[in-house]
């Protein structure tokens, strides 16, 4: 029981993060968070810290997010055990 709580424990916290990669021209942010009984690790909206990584002058080509609410079963489960995130990708103007 032991073993498990702390695998538990330490999946949960390396599932709660965000950053960014970027080359000259694109880039790529991501934001997660670990869900239990609806409690999020780190905590706050997986897609508003993936835009604030967001580079200057970046253009969103493509946006995923999963589903983190109440009116959708998945929403719903996601919410109770489970990882939530988001992922952007784009181009860097200049």
């Amino acid at each position: 029981m032991k073993t498990l709580l702390i695998t538990a424990v330490a999946l949960g916290l390396l599932s709660g993060c965000s950053g960014m990669r970027t080359t000259d021209t694109t880039f790529s942010t991501h934001a997660e968070n670990f869900n239990f009984l609806y409690l999020q690790i780190p905590g706050g909206d997986t897609h508003e810290r993936a835009l604030e990584l967001m580079p200057e002058g970046a253009e969103i080509k493509t946006l995923y997010s999963t589903p983190h609410d109440n009116t959708s079963f998945f929403g719903v489960i996601s919410r109770i055990i489970g990882i939530e995130h988001t992922t952007i990708h784009g181009e860097i103007k200049k």
